[in-house]
């Protein structure tokens, strides 16, 4: 099976926002590149063998809808990670003292009284041993940063609080092939999908 986890546009948000898991719209302009997108991947998910799944949050479903043409199931394991007290908010804004706290514990800490890293990567984790054995030649999943980075640390196998260094960025595609348990990367938030 290929897996291709997909990160949503770009949104229309102010610069310095926090926003896990409030829904927000995507910026103006954004179907230009997810018919780019639509077209490098060119695949059929009406045929059995082919899947998308995505985050029911706008930014996610949005994309996802276009590149199956309405074919992608939403998940709400593919949620991003929930801020709590800090969505909305501008990190700038942010008690210093609280992303300290955080970071001191990336994987475990939620001093926002939201979810932490861990909470996630179960959710995410769960769904994801439910889906993996499905008879699939190829696998959308449409989703956020936080999803996609703890998805490919449990994949590869590297350590979740570590998982802030994978780079994801709007409309990136991370590919995997996947054979059981054998799991190579094949590229890791690439944007070259992009016409020139």
């Amino acid at each position: 099976m290929k897996l291709y986890l997909i990160r949503h546009p770009r949104p229309e948000v102010k610069q310095g926002l926090c926003y896990g898991d409030m829904d927000v719209p995507l910026a103006d302009g954004w179907e230009a590149g997810a018919q780019a997108l639509k077209n490098a991947l060119s695949l059929e998910f009406d045929a059995e063998s082919n899947a998308c799944f995505h985050s029911p949050l706008t930014r996610a479903a949005q994309l996802a809808e276009h590149l199956s043409d309405g074919h992608s199931q939403a998940v709400d394991a593919l949620r991003e990670l929930d801020f709590g007290d800090w969505e909305g908010l501008c990190w700038q804004d942010i008690s210093k003292q609280e992303i300290d706290l955080w970071a001191d514990d990336i994987v475990h800490s939620a001093p926002y009284n939201g979810e932490s890293l861990h909470v996630v990567a179960d959710r995410v984790w769960q769904w994801w041993l439910s889906v993996k054995d499905s008879p699939m030649e190829n696998c959308v999943l449409v989703a956020h940063s936080g999803v996609i980075k703890v998805l490919v640390s449990m994949l590869c196998q590297w350590p979740l609080d570590q998982c802030h260094r994978i780079d994801v960025g709007f409309s990136s595609v991370t590919e995997f092939s996947i054979q059981g348990d054998f799991v190579v990367l094949k590229r890791l938030g690439a944007g070259d999908w992009v016409s020139a």
